[in-house]
Parts: C-alpha cells; structure tokens; sequence
C-alpha cells in the first residue's frame, strides 16, 4: 500500500508497475498524489506528502481495480457489504434494491464486479455448504426455505416431461411461486486476511469522516 514516506525508484515503480519517470508521474497524478522527487535514473527518491483518497489507491495498488472506476460508489458498497451482514448474503438483485431505498445506486453489473474483486484477491469465499434460495421475478425476491425451492424445481421437471416446453415450464413456476426459483452460496470473510480487509475498512471510514467535515 502505498504510504506517506520516502521510496525509492524501484520501490515506487513496484507499487504501480511502470518503471520509467513519466509513467510513474503521470500515475501518482492520476491517483490523486502529491509528491516530490529528486535524483536520477534508478538512484531517485520519490517523497509521497499526499494521499487525497488513499481509498482509491488502495483499490488500485492492492485489488487490481482500473484507475477510471468510481471509487465512492466502490466505497459505498463496501462499506454496507461489511458491515451489514443481512445486505452481504442477499443476491445482486436484492442488494440492488435495498441500495436503491437507500438513495445510492449501484446498478447489479457493477456490484457483480465489485463482489468479483474480493473473490479474486481472496478477501471473501463462498461458503458452498451453506445456500440462500429465492424467487425472483424483474424487481421483486422472495426469500424461501429450501424445501419450497426445491418443491418448484421438482414440478418444472414433472411438467418438462409430461411435454411442457422450458418455457412454459418457466412460466408455471411463476405463476405458482412469484418468480423463478434460485439460489445462492452464502459468502463468507476470509479469516487469514481479515487484517487487510478491516485495514480497508479504516480507509473507508476516514473516507466518510473527511466527507462529513
């Protein structure tokens, strides 16, 4: 993670995977740094005095996210994915939803991708033992017990075989049950990074204090 201190060139070039002076400037800009640095060629010293949104850099350096993202909207849905743990096993749709009554869209490709994320740096897993079943149709979900998502699927197979084409097999479900009938691994935080993730969550606090001063 990228600090207030001293770094050297092939420490900084690291960090944001350029090596040549004006990639590294031109990035530091972009991520909203202030810097200086004195030297040249490999013996220059880089001295970061600033981290406007050390959030954003954050996300960059440590998870890989592209530099152009929206990173208070990033911010934002980490913020309830961790600390509400109701809002963190409920499906993309739902968590859509329950965004949206709170007058903070996140359309469901971004959270897919934002979920993505703490899949691919290991900060969160599916726990594939442990399943929440629902029906959905367009904006609505209806959370069930396991039984009667497993009932739904038994009678669109009965009625596949008795002729019923996928479609109409469909449409009887949601006839019957208010939606189509799925399901979805509960997540869980990865323990062993839990010093990374409550790191993160610092970030995003300070975020929200300097937001509200």
């Amino acid at each position: 993670m990228l600090e207030i201190r001293d770094y050297t060139k092939n420490e900084i070039s690291k960090l944001l995977g350029t090596r040549d002076k004006q990639g590294i400037d031109r990035k530091l800009n972009r991520y909203g740094v202030e810097f200086t640095s004195i030297g040249r060629g490999e013996r220059r010293v880089y001295t970061i005095e600033n981290i406007q949104f050390p959030f954003k850099v954050f996300c960059i350096t440590e998870m890989g996210f592209d530099a152009n993202t929206d990173f208070i909207k990033v911010r934002n849905f980490y913020y309830h994915y961790f600390n509400d743990e109701i809002f963190m096993i409920m499906p993309d749709e739902v968590k859509e939803n329950m965004l949206e009554e709170r007058k903070e869209h996140i359309s469901r490709g971004p959270i897919a991708r934002y979920t993505q994320k703490l899949v691919a740096n290991n900060m969160i897993h599916r726990n594939t033992s442990t399943f929440l079943y629902y029906f959905a149709y367009k904006q609505k979900q209806r959370l069930v017990e396991r039984a009667e998502y497993t009932q739904a699927w038994h009678e669109y197979w009965h009625d596949i075989l008795n002729g019923a084409s996928s479609f109409d097999a469909i449409i009887n479900m949601r006839a019957n049950y208010g939606g189509v009938a799925r399901k979805q691994a509960v997540p869980e935080r990865n323990i062993l990074l839990n010093d990374k993730i409550e790191y993160m969550l610092s970030l995003i606090y300070q975020s929200f204090d300097e937001e509200i001063a």
